[in-house]
């Protein structure tokens, strides 16, 4: 299959692949998220020698068995070594004549919990580095673990040149994997699926949207319910406790203190920071009050972890009595519709927004996105305006409809009233719409955004 996406990834790799001095680079984020193939892609056109080992779940000394394996094959020698610090110094004195890409995979196996392992990479960096032209890339999907390498009491601190947390894509990078589906169902199977690349690779192109989701997710042991369910064994030591806060969370209670209620599992503290460690959740503060801990709300980032837990998770026994067309039409199709797409489109909206920001089309460059909440004291309401971004001017306003009706006069004059009776001054506004928008709006005046224009 051809390579998408990554683009800046790319080129920052090749970037210390092509220098002539010895580099470290350090690239981790979660399983299935394409760290592997993005660095091999990396590696296509490279004229060094290539010594490649993907550390297994055994011993420090099996894995270093096996790295001196993959060294011996490189360089077509005899070698083999018992110590990591011999190695590694053999390595970099061919270093020294020809140009050597060392390239670890799923290195917590070899790491564990034991730093001297790290210590004998700082040793061989620091005595090298100046000596040889060695690129050393340590790559992993235990993302604590891969963290703790850059933390500044850790032995390696300070000698990666690179670091990449790689992310799952984005709505945009995400259509790619299937360029001949309309707008309409590129945002559905984004808002489904989500942007992890081996989930969308499972997805049959051929097939409209509502039977990839019957195949891939809804039958009982499906092979993606089995990737959500390893993904959170492999990190968290009690599953029970990550359903418990998914699941809260995938049904709209994003307070701190309303998803500690009832938790039995010890600490909630520990829980949530584990899967925002993952890159599972993340946590939401208004940007008008973004100090404010009562404000503060979570949310799943994973588009298919919060699918699954929305409309799956606690429904085993009726996945199991239905068939699975059956169960969509009467447990999600509706839910769907009404609530959880049209969240998803105020996702992509923000998605696109920095998208467009980071590309410099958007004038004057925003330096903040996110909602602003509000205490309408008169009506004794508390609300909030959901996708606004501020700059150096002031305040935007860009309300998202997920609607089958193109946006007329009557949403823009609510907008407007709701903004001037509350006393909150944005000084323009935008519309974003599913539908487009009814000839009556002055495109001069307000900025206005199709679901079309978001995949242009």
């Amino acid at each position: 299959m051809k390579f998408i996406g990554r683009e800046k990834e790319l080129e920052d790799i090749k970037r210390k692949l092509d220098s002539k001095r010895s580099e470290c680079l350090l690239i981790y984020g979660r399983r299935r998220v394409g760290k592997s193939e993005l660095i091999k892609e990396s590696l296509r056109r490279t004229d060094a020698i290539l010594i490649h080992y993907v550390c297994r779940k055994s011993t420090p000394e099996a894995n270093i068995d096996g790295l001196s394996q993959a060294v011996s094959e490189a360089f077509d020698e005899p070698v083999q070594f018992v110590q990591l610090g011999n190695l590694l110094e053999y390595v970099y004195k061919k270093g020294r004549e020809q140009k050597v890409v060392l390239f670890i995979d799923e290195y917590p196996f070899m790491r564990g919990s034991n730093e001297a392992i790290d210590s004998e990479f700082q040793i061989a960096i620091d005595e090298w580095q100046h000596k040889a032209c060695v690129k050393l890339i340590l790559c992993g999907s235990y993302v604590d673990v891969m963290k703790k390498l850059i933390e500044s009491d850790a032995p390696l601190y300070g000698r990666f040149s690179e670091v990449i947390n790689l992310k799952p894509f984005d709505y945009y990078d995400t259509a790619k994997f299937f360029p001949s589906k309309s707008p309409e169902e590129k945002m559905l199977l984004y808002s489904i699926f989500g942007g992890v690349p081996f989930y969308l690779t499972q997805i049959d192109e051929e097939l409209t949207v509502e039977e990839n989701v019957w195949r891939l997710l809804i039958p009982e042991g499906s092979l993606l319910e089995g990737e959500i369910r390893l993904q959170l064994k492999s990190e968290l030591s009690k599953e029970e406790n990550a359903n418990f806060v998914l699941e809260k969370i995938a049904n709209g209670v994003g307070k701190y203190s309303d998803i500690a209620r009832n938790f039995d599992g010890g600490s909630i503290h520990h829980t949530l920071g584990k899967l925002s460690g993952m890159g599972l959740i993340e946590k939401d503060s208004p940007i008008n009050v973004a100090s404010s801990k009562k404000q503060h709300r979570y949310f799943i980032s994973d588009n298919l972890l919060d699918f699954y837990y929305t409309f799956l998770f606690k429904e085993t026994t009726a996945r199991s009595a239905m068939s699975p067309e059956v169960f969509w039409n009467k447990k999600v199709r509706e839910k769907l519709a009404i609530d959880y797409l049209p969240r998803k489109f105020e996702k992509i909206a923000k998605e696109y927004l920095i998208r467009e920001n980071r590309a410099g089309r958007i004038e004057p460059p925003f330096s903040a996105i996110g909602r602003l909440v509000y205490n309408d004291k008169a009506n004794r309401h508390n609300g909030e305006f959901d996708v606004v971004t501020e700059d150096e001017i002031g305040l935007t306003s860009y309300e998202c409809k997920y609607k089958k009706e193109p946006v007329g006069m009557k949403v823009v004059n609510e907008e407007r009233w709701q903004a001037e009776k509350l006393g909150i001054k944005f000084y323009k506004l935008g519309f974003i719409s599913r539908s487009g928008f009814n000839e009556e709006i002055d495109a001069e005046k307000y900025k206005l955004i199709t679901l079309q224009d978001m995949y242009l």
